[in-house]
């Protein structure tokens, strides 16, 4: 799918005060390795916990109506699956991937819309990348600015990485709105 915008971007977004409670609600819970389905176990380097705290999604929504309208998608979308709290140490990393999947879920949707939040910028490396053009056996990746409390939205079929992290944590929010299929 061929898009004029394939990434929208709201540079601190979110203020200094709402990222350190997320980063230290996440800190709090119970964290796993994260792991990618149908995927070797060195495509991804990270640690997860799932949030389904609505108070975060609440803030968060009005971004997504608004990214969803200016970039000219218009994708019909429902509510947020469970919010992903992601950490990456030093050597972290995940590889170019893309969150959609192949097949429609059980209830015939598919995740259409993602989200990620930046929510420290006090680390070196682990920068994130996009790339529509991979799609089509080219290559134009964009890297996306990483400050503190940045939101960026992107149609879930866009290829995307994070980079190594070589210094410190990066610590990011993560979620999907699934829909109906494209047709």
């Amino acid at each position: 799918m061929r898009l004029k915008h394939f990434v929208w971007s709201f540079p601190e977004a979110l203020d200094s005060a709402m990222c350190d409670r997320i980063i230290e609600l996440g800190l709090s819970k119970q964290k796993s390795k994260a792991t990618v389905q149908n995927k070797e176990e060195n495509y991804r380097e990270s640690n997860v916990v799932w949030l389904n705290d609505k108070w975060i999604v609440e803030e968060l929504i009005p971004y997504i109506y608004t990214a969803n309208e200016r970039a000219g998608w218009n994708f019909q979308w429902e509510p947020v699956e469970s919010i992903q709290f992601t950490e990456y140490n030093k050597g972290g990393y995940y590889d170019w991937h893309r969150d959609s999947f192949e097949q429609p879920d059980d209830a015939g949707k598919i995740r259409k819309i993602s989200v990620t939040i930046n929510l420290n910028d006090d680390f070196e490396g682990g920068d994130m990348w996009f790339d529509n053009a991979l799609e089509y056996n080219k290559t134009d990746p964009k890297k996306i600015n990483k400050t503190k409390g940045g939101i960026t939205v992107f149609p879930s079929h866009v290829w995307h990485k994070v980079d190594k992290v070589k210094k410190g944590t990066r610590y990011s929010l993560v979620f999907w709105f699934k829909g109906n299929q494209f047709v």
